[in-house]
């Protein structure tokens, strides 16, 4: 027995006893995996494409069907008629929906009197006190107890909610906001 041809056979058993102790698979199936894998990921890039594609098709349709609404907005005549202010850039916003808010009746800031009541949209209140001096809104809202609150004026956008004044309040709203607290 040539003891080279032992010592190299018996090399190439240990070898392959060793590699499928450590989970080696042949190499054929090892193509195979490589290929399923492949096959997967890119059905996995097609769908998230597709899913892309289509998320952007509907947002596109929506700010289609917002940009009509607002292109159309009714007089502002009571708070129902407020329309909700979306978010979008800040130039966007100041050179069309501000002046669309203004048309539809809302009342622009430069025409707001100091210490005057208005009455208009806000999620916590529909009174509130103009402040020139520090040019926001005043107004009661409740937590943990009633004090005193501030909003901005929507040409003043910061990213929370706004008050949309679309008259002055009257005597009756007035004394209503003044008794809550």
């Amino acid at each position: 027995m040539d003891l080279n041809k032992w010592h190299c056979g018996r090399l190439a058993q240990a070898s392959a006893c060793k590699a499928e102790e450590i989970g080696s698979i042949p190499v054929s199936a090892s193509n195979k995996q490589i290929k399923k894998e492949v096959m997967e990921n890119k059905i996995k890039e097609e769908y998230l494409l597709k899913f892309e594609a289509e998320r952007l098709k509907l947002k596109a349709e929506r700010n289609a069907k917002l940009k009509e609404y607002w292109l159309t907005l009714p007089k502002i005549e009571k708070l129902e008629d407020v329309p909700v202010i979306p978010r979008v850039d800040e130039k966007e916003y100041r050179e069309f929906y501000v002046p669309k808010l203004i048309a539809a009746g809302a009342i622009p800031k430069a025409d707001l009197v100091d210490n005057q009541f208005y009455y208009g949209e806000y999620r916590r209140a529909k009174v509130g006190k103009w402040n020139a001096e520090e040019n926001v809104f005043e107004h009661w809202r409740y937590k943990f107890g009633f004090r005193l609150d501030t909003c901005n004026h929507f040409e003043d956008d910061n990213g929370f909610a706004l008050f949309v004044p679309i008259r002055l309040a009257n005597e009756a709203e007035v004394e209503k906001y003044l008794n809550t607290k």
